[in-house]
């Protein structure tokens, strides 16, 4: 006897596994099976606890309620119980839903991104003098080092005008405007065909480079300004909501303590993201980012690539930002010119948990890392398209260098 797990779990997957051999109603029950998951529910009553068991639900208490079960049992339960426990019931399903597949889109002002199979990238384009890698001097610099990512597979290049380095300091909203808002406008004259990002904290910095062609706002400060989410609701722009423990441009590995990192970093981005909403951004135009390295000890960026999947329960695009810093400085002992290998590993890392939006400084390797990701997934090999062979190999006699499908 020969018995084996299966990789796929998703109904599409496992029918495309099967060749059609597998019916549409087998499929789905399979993935409803396989989506089975540990949900922590804070705060859950005893009697609502009582309801998920009779609905098939393993419920143990810890504090707080670690509940497992499937999406379909929870369904299956939901019309048949009371008003409390639908509530309840409702918010474990949907969760289940988000965390089984990443958010397909970000929508940002005019613009849109395909977020379904494979991972975009945005590259970074450092108009400061103080950056700690690859910085740009002057707005042509900039012109040119977003047309090299465009051209390079780039989605989105992050324009950013202040460092938040600990050694560096913090300068006026007007010095950054002056190095952001040319910069952007040179971008957007010039017709490159990306999403303009700008990477502030500040209202009135996001205000102008969004008047000036911006389409998202990367604010590495979870909200520190409201004032910044109504502006972009306002220009109907895309938004980063990045977790943060501290102070920018300050260093206190003393408060970066943290019980349960996940479950801190998610709580933090969820009621940043309801403010957000509540204060006019579009939900599909927000994206959220756990802020590798800010407020944060190696060990505990490490744990967050370890448990990077649990961001998806958010239900928002997740950007994955770790390149060349130095967590993984620290961790090799090497600087960031010689980071690119681990980089690219952590970035592989966070595509596989769901990962959607690569903030990198290296945009060819990532975007050929982010490529053949996706390749394997089913829709991507159904439909992909190879050369005959490699190149530089020698052909074969009568062999022909057309492109077929797999």
């Amino acid at each position: 006897m020969n018995v084996r797990f299966l990789a796929a779990s998703d109904a599409d997957d496992l029918r495309a596994r099967f060749g059609g051999a597998l019916s549409e109603h087998d499929a789905e029950a399979l993935s409803a099976v396989a989506e089975a998951r540990i949900l922590v529910v804070d705060g859950l009553a005893d009697g609502l606890a009582g309801a998920l068991r009779a609905g098939g639900a393993t419920v143990v208490k810890i504090g707080t309620a670690s509940v497992l079960a499937t999406t379909r049992t929870l369904l299956a339960e939901i019309a048949a119980q009371t008003p409390a426990a639908r509530a309840v019931l409702d918010a474990l399903s949907e969760a289940l839903r988000r965390a089984a597949a990443p958010a397909p889109r970000l929508r940002m002002r005019e613009r849109s991104l395909d977020l379904r199979d494979e991972a975009c990238v945005m590259g970074i384009v450092n108009v400061t003098p103080d950056s700690f890698y690859d910085r740009v001097a002057g707005v042509d610099a900039a012109v040119a080092k977003a047309a090299a990512m465009a051209a390079d597979g780039a989605a989105l290049v992050d324009v950013g005008g202040q460092s938040y380095a600990h050694w560096n300091a913090r300068i006026s909203a007007d010095d950054e405007r002056a190095r952001v808002v040319p910069a952007i406008a040179a971008i957007a004259a010039a017709g490159i065909d990306v999403a303009l990002s700008v990477d502030t904290v500040r209202a009135s910095v996001a205000s102008a480079a969004l008047d000036a062609g911006a389409h998202l706002i990367n604010d590495c400060s979870g909200l520190s300004e409201p004032a910044l989410a109504e502006t972009v609701a306002a220009h109907d722009a895309g938004l980063v909501v990045m977790h943060l423990k501290g102070v920018l441009n300050e260093r206190d590995p003393g408060a970066y303590r943290y019980d349960d990192a996940l479950a801190e970093i998610v709580a933090f981005l969820h009621e940043r993201t309801e403010r957000a909403v509540a204060l006019g951004v579009a939900r599909d135009a927000i994206a959220v980012d756990p802020g590798l390295e800010f407020g944060k000890e190696p060990a505990t960026d490490l744990e967050i690539l370890d448990r990077f999947g649990e961001l998806r329960a958010l239900g928002y695009p997740i950007l994955f930002a770790s390149s060349r810093k130095s967590f993984i400085g620290r961790i090799f002992d090497r600087p960031a010119r010689d980071l690119l290998v681990p980089s690219l590993a952590t970035a592989a890392i966070g595509i596989a948990a769901g990962a959607r939006l690569l903030r990198v400084h290296d945009v060819r390797e990532t975007v050929q890392l982010a490529r053949m990701l996706a390749a394997a997934t089913p829709r991507r090999r159904r439909a992909l398209q190879v050369a005959a062979r490699m190149p530089g190999t020698p052909a074969a006699p009568g062999n022909s260098p057309d492109v077929r499908a797999v």
